[in-house]
């Protein structure tokens, strides 16, 4: 089930704070409103290697474009598949994918996704848990590829750090899932790196996608996301199962 009551409720929250504070003095409203809230950066550590916590992009942008603002550059079936997908989603068809049946979304899809995230490091492993479909990353550190790993949809990711800069190199990734939601695809040998960093003042995390699919692209290309800080942020329960409305039918996403 899609979670737009996260978004809802902050909402009517703001309404009803408004309301409040027009119709009580403002020494009362300054009272109702209580402290202001904490800088992120002061409840972010200063240590460039210390990633942990929530971290959350600001807003929503479905399709992804190289850092010049661009589309990838295809190969010819790269590009007819992303506008086989695009006129379909047009004309009120969309092609399903394996998020619109409850399955993971993917990398570097899952990157993009409007829901929080939240990183821990253990000795050895970085986990990250979305809270978006309860997909979850392990990025084992320090570690070499493994020379054939099973396909999978989130696929084998070791990291390393170069300096500032974590380095996340993830390869065996099924060709079940696509690049975005708009309908970029790829095959099984889809190859994506990733460089992040923390940014403003350890408010925000840059993350830098580079990725290749020699059958879909003609060359490698980077992509970025950002991800702000948001200590005051829990993860909530996601069930995509339950209710679902928009549950594929014949490979065609419903919506009901």
């Amino acid at each position: 089930m899609r979670r737009v009551e996260r978004f809802a409720a902050a909402a009517c929250a703001g309404l009803i704070f408004l309301a409040a504070a027009a119709a009580a003095p403002a020494q009362d409203a300054a009272k109702q409103a209580g402290p202001p809230k904490p800088d992120p950066a002061s409840m972010t550590s200063s240590d460039p290697h210390d990633i942990d916590g929530v971290w959350w992009t600001p807003g929503y942008d479905r399709k992804f474009r190289t850092v010049e603002g661009e589309l990838p550059p295809f190969t010819e079936r790269g590009r007819k598949e992303w506008e086989h997908n695009v006129a379909a989603d047009k004309a009120g068809t969309p092609v399903a994918d394996a998020p619109t049946g409850c399955l993971p979304h993917g990398i570097p899809r899952l990157l993009a996704s409007p829901y929080p995230i939240q990183i821990i490091t253990t000795p050895g492993q970085m986990t990250w848990v979305h809270e978006v479909n309860r997909n979850q990353r392990w990025i084992y550190m320090d570690e070499q590829q493994p020379a054939n790993p099973p396909k999978s949809y989130l696929g084998h990711s070791v990291g390393h750090w170069e300096g500032d800069t974590l380095v996340i190199d993830t390869i065996g990734l099924n060709d079940k899932t696509r690049i975005d939601e708009e309908g970029i695809n790829h095959t099984d040998q889809l190859h994506v790196v990733e460089h992040i960093r923390k940014v403003e003042g350890n408010r925000a995390l840059e993350d830098l996608i580079t990725i290749t699919d020699p059958v879909m692209f003609t060359k490698p290309w980077t992509t970025k996301r950002i991800y702000r800080a948001r200590p005051e942020v829990r993860l909530m329960e996601y069930a995509c199962e339950e209710n679902n409305r928009n549950a594929p039918e014949n490979g065609v996403t419903k919506s009901k």
